[in-house]
């Protein structure tokens, strides 16, 4: 009996050990089961590689508001992940989550840069406003990097890795600007841009004729109306060093103050230093009968066969740009064609749909008077390119000489990331520059993070004109006529019943 019982406690014992090796064993090697369509909430070999190196220890601390978790399970979600790389990081990676309010951090949180957000909450029939924090701060030996505010699940892998790789590698990416119109500017064209780009770029505006310095990750050339051989001299040379560059360019120039002007830029010395390289910026405004609407005073909107709504259907699936596409609308754009050049590969990005065509000669952008145009059959309708990518040793457009390996973005319209698309409802289209410089500044495997969840915002899935106006006027139909008179009938139903009874 006595040893029987021994042998009970023995096994107690030894059972007990077990799982407390099996538990902490866990902590090492553990699996999880990731079923969403592109593994959402496991993060990527890329991010893995870099945290498992680490060469010193990482705190990240969430600062994270109870009244968030309790009306978004994204915050929960985020927490998630980050324990997630704590558990690859091998130990390096330490991870705390608080409430700045009820720890007493508000001033600490707020002195790192997190941002403090005002909510609308409704508890108990009662509509009150409150002040609540969602911001990661990262701290590496005595560098910080912070996260101001976040709510996305999307995109906080690339957020926490970038920043991560930024305090390990010390790397501080330049985003150079190059203006090529004399009559706009960083501050009232381009502000919407800048504030974005800022927060992972430094940005240094280029002058024209200043020579481009080597400091520069990635130039960003927008617009080309007033550029000089001389201008594109300092960014021809910064190419055969190895600079990346991406040109947002048309053949034609549109005053979007005025839309009764269009002006064919037909002696470009931009577009004449890229035909140097194989890529030629047509003379000409391409429309789409995949539009968008465009919003005028006093009127219902129109489509705009001008502002080019770009499909995920004709966009590269093998670029990491576009790979996971997420919109871009493409606002007065100039056809793009190639002459292969011997050492450079194209690869194209952009194109319109099937049903698009060009305006050569009368080149008009009046809303009322291209609107009409929705109408046209003409035979010349057609796929149009829109944007390319080349990579290689491209020759000199000025010299003989032959530069180093490189890459450059050419796209025809640099008002795709003007702050008219604050009015055109095109936000998507940030996401799709971000992506173009960061393919241009860093290895493919890096932007794969970013885009790897990316989905197309819009509503888009129908793309014959014939059958989406169809499709807008059932919907119509059935919510402004259907529902109401099938509720008016109810009602009328209803009370002959009642009545009937009554009686």
């Amino acid at each position: 009996m006595q040893k029987n019982k021994t042998k009970e406690i023995i096994l107690i014992i030894l059972t007990s050990v077990i799982f407390i090796l099996l538990a902490m064993n866990s902590m090492v090697f553990f699996s999880r089961m990731d079923l969403t369509k592109n593994k959402t909430f496991t993060i990527s070999n890329t991010t893995k590689r870099i945290i498992s190196s680490l060469p010193d220890r990482i705190h990240i601390t969430y600062f994270i508001s109870d009244k968030i978790k309790a009306i978004t399970p994204v915050a929960l979600e985020i927490e998630d992940i980050l324990y997630e790389y704590a558990a690859h990081s091998k130990g390096r990676i330490t991870v705390n989550s608080m409430d700045p309010a009820t720890s007493g951090m508000v001033s600490r949180a707020e002195s790192l840069g997190i941002i403090p957000q005002q909510i609308e909450i409704y508890e108990q029939n009662e509509q009150s406003f409150t002040v609540v924090y969602s911001g990661i701060v990262i701290q590496y030996m005595d560098k910080i990097e912070t996260i101001p505010f976040t709510i996305a699940l999307e995109t906080i892998e690339y957020e926490l890795t970038y920043r991560i790789r930024k305090l390990v590698e010390d790397i501080d990416l330049s985003l150079g600007i190059l203006i090529g119109d004399s009559g706009k500017s960083i501050e009232n064209h381009y502000s919407y841009l800048n504030d974005i780009l800022k927060n992972n770029y430094k940005i240094e505006i280029i002058k024209p004729g200043q020579e481009i310095p080597a400091s520069i990750s990635v130039l960003a050339v927008l617009g080309n109306k007033d550029l000089t051989d001389g201008d594109m001299l300092y960014v021809d040379e910064y190419i055969m060093d190895g600079g990346k560059v991406l040109f947002a360019m048309e053949g034609v120039d549109v005053d979007a103050r005025n839309l009764v002007t269009a002006v064919k830029l037909e002696n470009s010395p931009a577009i004449e230093m890229l035909k140097k390289y194989g890529i030629t910026v047509n003379n000409d405004l391409v429309l789409d009968k995949y539009a968008k609407r465009i919003p005028l005073r006093g009127m219902f909107p129109m489509q705009y066969p001008q502002w080019i709504s770009i499909l995920g259907q004709n966009v590269s699936k093998d670029n990491p740009i576009t790979a996971r596409f997420s919109g871009l609308d493409l606002l007065w754009a100039s056809s793009i064609s190639i002459e292969e050049m011997e050492g450079i590969t194209y690869e194209r990005l952009l194109a319109t749909t099937d049903q698009a065509w060009t305006l050569d000669d009368y080149i008009t952008t009046s809303p009322q008077e291209v609107s009409s145009l929705m109408r046209y059959k003409g035979n010349d309708q057609r796929q149009i390119a829109l944007g390319y990518a080349a990579s290689g040793t491209f020759k000199s457009a000025f010299t003989n000489k032959t530069g180093k390996n490189t890459r450059i973005i050419v796209i025809g319209d640099s008002e795709f990331a003007a702050d008219i698309i604050e009015f055109s409802d095109s936000h998507y289209n940030i996401i799709f520059f971000e992506n173009a410089i960061e393919w241009l500044s860093s290895d493919d495997s890096f932007l794969q993070i970013k885009t790897r969840d990316r989905r197309d915002l819009r509503l888009n899935k129908i793309e014959k004109p014939e059958r989406r106006n169809i499709a807008i006027l059932f919907v119509h139909l059935v919510n402004i006529v259907i529902i109401p008179l099938s509720i008016i009938i109810f009602a009328i139903v209803h009370f002959i019943r009642r009545k009937i009874r009554e009686v």
